[in-house]
């Protein structure tokens, strides 16, 4: 079938004939009644059924006119349940126009209500839509739908409506590109340093495929014009001498960057982040081309003006291309596309600039966006470890093979297209897919880990539910677990407790302290304006709340005039009329203003967050064709006070109190305060600027106070001073939410999904001890002096996040962490324990077991809700066993059958069991003996340093083998060849062998019985290439990923190709018989 074409059922039947199973029966067109009342549907029809899938295929006309996805999925689970079914396959055509329509695949759980024995009621919703027809790309819809064939089971039907499958795929494609894209990118840094240009290439590349990414959610809009993308338009009608798959020679390819530079740079820098009008003006004389001196160069004035355009030599006719920006691009503000080069420091980060010497080091070729033919044959065997040819295409390409929603999903009602998610995820991915330290996969580096929908959405709930117990009490709980549900069951709730409880969202501070891509931030966002929509559909109530918190606000920093007042009302109502945006625009402007703050260390994954939420406000705006009122976009708010580049643990060092507690500072705090404000919804540049340098002045007058006080010391006041909120280079030293936020008093939630990574980890910087010899620093060291009660040399930096994280919360507040369950039973993690009892009331406990959340991470994880309060000694707690993380599993309603009340009374294990297993236990207790107490010894394992080189397959093994020299090599690398067992592979009551093997190479092998050898021995080396020349040859394929491990010890106390840690104390019990 064709499905870039118009709906037609005859067509859509024949296509189902081929696409369902043989038993499938589509011959009854049966009118469907509906029993109450819909939103948009006004007809449904069933087109047939399918016995062995379990489902009814149904055609549904709708009224809606803006595509209203929640309103349609809603109408479709009702009459669905209605119909007594809980699968079907429904086609959602508009009533006007059958140009575009959805292909949905709808899932429900059906109960009886127990009140009403005649009315169905369901749970667990589930929608999935393919968007069809006129203008949509062919490639997905045909890719899963038209080529496979028949379905061939449920799980099939699901994969073919998944999104993380055409998710996964467009990632796999987009990571070639990404390999193909370092090897021939050059971005400069230091103008210094000429070789210098390819050190940052790695997290450019990065933030230029997030900038574009971003920018084809605005084509989506219609904000961007279609042939700032078209090749043959670019060709033909833009730029001259464009040629994206020409060859300079027989083997040479083309560095010409016209279109980075003529095209994305000028779109990035001098259309998104530049008005069009000077303020107060109807003119659209702002954007142009610098002007240039007879000679070429730019003229003073206009001499490295980041608001300007450049390039103009490179353009067949500059005015076309000006016209298309000024008729289609609005200015977005925020930051969004500040261009990131310190010109007066000499730091090009996006070098766009006039200097030539800096503009000749800057090449993004062309064919890297348009290159189907120049990417023929690419060799990627360097970037991935094995080898790996390709053809690679141009990522203009790419995204256009792909459709793409600007509506983030929701795990209830997910588009088979590419949503704003994926920033997310190519950021968690590719950021860094590599360190440009170590070489190694940052991935492992930073130990993050991108948190699935499901697992977000589920943490979300039930922090809001937990907030809203303590807020406005816990006889609603089932009315709160209601509001956030996506079923169709009625609020019984009055006018003063919708009230009460709109008020506790609109008061509740939430935290993300490692926020990442804002995976949580938008998460808690989405469940916050669904609480909102429910509770006031039509905005009056939220109107009222935010124009007296407006107005109060402000009073308190400053005597409002009425002129002032009036300007605060009209922008509020301004938000709020629906002429201009649709409903939700306000929702969540407001709560983006007043609720969510995100911190990350790295500065990068601070701007894709705000991408996202810059794209959730952009798509609730209403447009028009009027440049001069910027196509109706109103300009994005700045959001450098919502979030901070920092490191979350470490706090500023102060006396008891609050910053601001000084009787000399409060007036400035207010100020300080209202300047904040004043940025966050400033419109024009102009106005940005004012505001930035005033907050500027209050900082330093407000750091002078604080010394004049005692109040912190002269370092401190240095940290609080340079902290530029406005810098997106760097990250602050610490993190101070009283500074940084203008939080006081701590917050309501903090939620997230921490780093875990262990504290024993160098960070590659090396330190004179006092015994003058050189030590090389681990991660540990940067946080054992900061006072943590749960800090262990051997532990992880989460548990550092849990005791910071209860820490920045109000008495009562809630924090939701998911993270690795080590600390559960392991030694290091005995003093979180004791913290969590001591400090903190634990309400939930998952523990996942060897259920594997994240998909590219091997790693045991929980989730833990707790409270910051008196301990009551009652956590509900359960554990999952098997991999139910799939299909319609629902982890709500796991938790509601399965949790057990439970009691973690001490630092011991904390182990979670059924009552009848916690009768058990206490009787083994009561006449066993602990392990503790038995007389053994229990030695710490081997470590690599680097299992991809030791660490290997079966396959791998016997190719090491096949390659020995002679039998006598082959009986010795045999031996030297052992299985392994990994910590993930010990089982509860055994353990699963990954047919994994390990290469055991102790020190000085194969002299490693002689102790007079010291240090790195080449006469054990040259003895090693000889008797083991098969192994020899393999490590030595990752020699410089060896070399680089301690580097304090490596080639210094033993040979490079060594294990970093053998057990040489204990290596003999290596051979004996284990306990599992």
């Amino acid at each position: 079938m064709e499905f870039d074409r118009p709906y037609s059922r005859q067509e859509f039947i024949r296509f189902l004939k081929g696409f369902l199973p043989i038993d499938a029966q589509l011959n009854e067109y049966q009118n469907i009644p509906f029993y109450t009342n819909t939103n948009f549907a006004t007809s449904a029809t069933r087109l047939g059924s399918c016995d062995s899938l379990g489902l009814n295929v149904y055609e549904v006309k709708h009224n809606s006119r803006n595509d209203a996805r929640v309103g349609l999925s809603k109408d479709a689970f009702r009459f669905i349940a209605d119909e007594g079914v809980n699968r079907a396959l429904v086609v959602f055509i508009p009533e006007d126009s059958n140009d575009n329509y959805r292909f949905s695949l709808v899932e429900l759980t059906l109960s009886w209500d127990v009140n009403d024995k005649v009315r169905r009621s369901y749970s667990n919703p589930r929608r999935y839509s393919y968007y069809l027809g006129k203008d949509v790309a062919y490639y997905t819809p045909n890719k899963y739908l038209n080529e496979p064939g028949r379905v061939v089971s449920v799980e099939d039907l699901r994969n073919r409506f998944s999104v993380d499958v055409l998710t996964k795929a467009f990632y796999n494609e987009l990571s070639d590109w990404y390999a193909w894209a370092i090897k021939e990118i050059h971005f400069p840094n230091d103008i210094d340093d000429p070789h210098d240009n390819e050190k940052y290439n790695h997290e450019a590349a990065i933030r230029l495929i997030t900038r574009l990414i971003f920018v084809w959610f605005l084509k989506q809009r219609k904000l961007i014009p279609w042939q700032f993308f078209d090749e043959p338009y670019i060709a033909e009608y833009l730029l001259e001498g464009f040629t994206p798959n020409a060859r300079t020679n027989l083997f040479g390819k083309s560095t010409e960057s016209r279109y980075y530079k003529a095209i994305l740079q000028n779109l990035f820098f001098a259309m998104l982040n530049s008005p069009m009008t000077s303020e107060g003006s109807k003119e659209l004389t702002e954007r142009r081309f610098r002007k240039l001196n007879e000679n070429g160069s730019a003229s003073r004035t206009d001499f490295d003006n980041n608001k300007l355009m450049r390039y103009e030599k490179f353009f067949k006719n500059p005015d076309l291309f000006v016209e298309l920006a000024n008729s289609t691009v609005p200015f977005l503000n925020g930051g969004l596309f500040d261009c990131l080069d310190d010109k007066e420091n000499g730091m090009y980060l996006d070098a766009f600039t006039d200097r030539e010497s800096i503009n000749r080091q800057l090449i993004v070729p062309d064919f890297l966006f348009f290159g189907e033919e120049v990417g023929k044959k690419i060799d990627l065997t360097g970037y991935y470890g094995y080898k790996k040819i390709v053809d690679a295409s141009g990522v203009i390409d790419i995204l256009k093979r792909y459709n793409f929603t600007v509506e983030e999903n929701t795990p209830f009602d997910q588009d088979v297209s590419l949503d704003p998610e994926l920033l997310g995820k190519v950021f968690e991915n590719l950021l860094a897919a590599y360190n440009p330290e170590t070489q190694t996969t940052a991935r492992k580096q930073t130990g993050s880990f991108y948190t699935p929908r499901d697992i977000v959405q589920y943490m979300v709930n039930e922090a809001l539910v937990a907030h809203l117990n303590r807020v406005v009490g816990s006889e609603l709980e089932d009315q709160y677990r209601n509001l956030l549900d996506y079923s169709d069951t009625d609020l019984i709730l009055s006018d003063s407790q919708r009230k009460s409880i709109l008020e506790a969202v609109f008061k509740c501070k939430v935290l993300d302290p490692a926020c990442g891509s804002g995976a949580f931030p938008v998460g808690m966002l989405q469940q916050m304006v669904h609480i909102l929509q429910r509770i006031d559909p039509d905005n009056e109530m939220w109107r009222n709340m935010i124009l007296e918190s407006s107005l109060n606000s402000m009073q308190e920093s400053m005597t409002l005039s009425d002129e002032e007042r009036r300007e605060i009302q009209e922008d509020v109502n301004r938000n709020f009329d629906e002429i201009c945006n649709h409903p939700d625009y306000a929702r969540k402007l407001y709560l983006i203003e007043n609720c969510i703050y995100g911190v990350d260390i790295q500065p990068i994954a601070i701007q894709i967050s705000k991408l996202r939420f810059f794209i959730s406000l952009v798509i609730d705006q209403k447009t028009n064709s009027d440049p001069t009122e910027n196509f109706g976009i109103r300009p994005l708010p700045n959001l450098e006070a919502k979030f901070v580049a920092a490191n979350s643990l470490i706090g500023l060092q102060k006396r008891d109190g609050n910053l601001f507690d000084l009787d000399d500072i409060k007036a400035d705090e207010k100020l300080l305060r209202l300047a904040k404000h004043r940025i966050f919804g400033a419109k024009t540049l102009r106005t940005k600027r004012k505001w930035k340098n005033r907050v500027a002045e209050l900082r330093q007058k407000i750091a002078d106070a604080l010394i004049e006080n005692n109040f912190i010391g002269n370092e401190q006041a240095a940290d609080l001073i340079a902290w530029d909120m406005f810098d997106q280079h760097k990250y602050a030293p610490f993190f101070d939410p009283e500074w940084m936020f203008g939080v006081t008093g701590g917050f309501d939630i903090v939620i997230g999904n921490p780093p875990y990574v262990q504290l024993q980890k160098s960070i590659g910087a090396t330190v004179r001890d006092k015994r003058g010899r050189d030590y090389e620093m681990k991660l540990g060291d940067l946080y054992d002096r900061e006072g943590f009660l749960t800090f262990a040399k051997t532990g992880d930096l989460y548990c550092l996040f849990y005791e910071r994280g209860v820490k920045m919360l109000k008495s009562g507040g809630h924090l939701c962490f998911i993270t690795s369950n080590k600390w559960m039973r392991t030694g290091y993690g005995e003093k979180l324990r004791s913290f969590f009892v001591t400090e903190t009331n634990p309400e939930i406990l998952i523990d996942f077991g060897d259920v594997q959340v994240f998909e590219s991470a091997t790693v045991d994880t929980n989730i833990l809700l707790l409270s910051k309060g008196v301990n009551r000694g009652k956590t509900m707690a359960t554990t999952i066993q098997k991999n139910l993380l799939t299909g319609s599993f629902n982890l709500s309603d796991f938790m509601r059958h399965n949790a057990a009340e439970s009691t973690f009374p001490s630092s011991d294990s904390w182990v979670i069991l059924s009552p009848i297993e916690q009768s058990i236990k206490r009787k083994i207790e009561a006449a066993g003996v602990p392990l503790k107490n038995w007389d053994i010894q229990i030695n710490y394992g081997i470590k690599t340093g680097y299992n991809e080189a030791f660490i290997i397959t079966t396959e791998k093994r016997d190719e090491i083998l096949v390659a020995c020299a002679d039998e006598d090599e082959r009986k010795r690398t045999d031996a030297l060849i052992r299985p392994i067992l990994r910590g993930r592979d010990i089982k509860r009551y055994g353990y699963e062998w990954s047919n994994l093997w390990l290469i055991w190479v102790p020190w000085h092998f194969p002299y490693h019985l002689d102790t007079s050898i010291k240090g790195a021995s080449e006469k054990a080396e040259a003895a090693f290439m000889v008797q083991y020349s098969a192994v020899y040859q393999h490590l030595l394929q990752y020699k410089e990923q060896l070399s680089a491990r301690n580097k304090a010890e490596t080639s210094i106390r033993y040979e490079w190709y060594a294990l970093q840690r053998w057990g040489a104390n204990y290596w003999d019990d290596f051979s004996k018989p284990k306990i599992a």
